[in-house]
């Protein structure tokens, strides 16, 4: 049996307003769960930063850091806090993402002293291999930036000075993250020097 144009029409019709009808129920979870995601974001941020900076005290400051360029190329400083305990700075917290992972980007927050070292870093996104890049968010990789200052090396067997012990078949990923965490050590020395003046 043939479908007639006036048959087509009717079920053209019906199609649009089941669309219509379901993309208005998802438009309303939507505007109901969004500042629910909001807000378990920002408590989920917050608590990262307390993680990494644990001498945080209050709400930290957030800089703008709109003109900050950063020496190594494939990252982005996404933010940068200075944390004070009792009016006096007791570090800096950053979040950087840089580009080069093997799965993409990943983006690491970085807890930093007043004498611009690494206190801990935190991975807080990436795409990379289970088994090897994701490694990085173990704390036998991540620990080892502990302790570092800005020009932090990656090498694969071995030690240097200032340098972490790349994941083993995963270096693209250590580079990245090594990336990130540089990025964020430049931006606080930068901003240091600020407060110094």
């Amino acid at each position: 049996m043939k479908n007639t144009g006036k048959d087509i029409f009717v079920l053209t019709i019906k199609l649009l307003l089941i669309c219509a009808v379901v993309a208005a129920a998802l438009g309303a979870v939507n505007m109901l769960t969004e500042p629910i995601i909001a807000e378990n974001n920002q408590k989920t941020f917050e608590e990262a930063m307390r993680e990494v900076l644990p001498q945080m005290q209050g709400t930290p400051k957030e800089i703008d850091v709109s003109a900050f360029v950063p020496a190594q190329t494939g990252t982005t400083l996404n933010s940068l806090y200075l944390a004070e305990d009792n009016g006096v700075p007791a570090g800096y917290v950053a979040s950087v993402t840089c580009g080069e992972g093997y799965g993409g980007d990943v983006t690491v927050m970085v807890g930093i002293t007043p004498e611009q070292k690494v206190q801990k870093i935190k991975i807080m996104e990436m795409s990379e291999t289970p088994g090897l890049g994701a490694k990085a968010s173990e704390s036998a990789f991540s620990d080892q930036y502990n302790g570092l200052n800005n020009g932090i090396s990656v090498v694969k067997n071995g030690s240097a000075a200032n340098s972490v012990q790349a994941i083993s078949g995963a270096t693209i990923t250590s580079k990245a993250v090594t990336k990130a965490v540089n990025t964020a050590l430049e931006a606080a020395e930068k901003e240091g020097e600020k407060l110094e003046k």
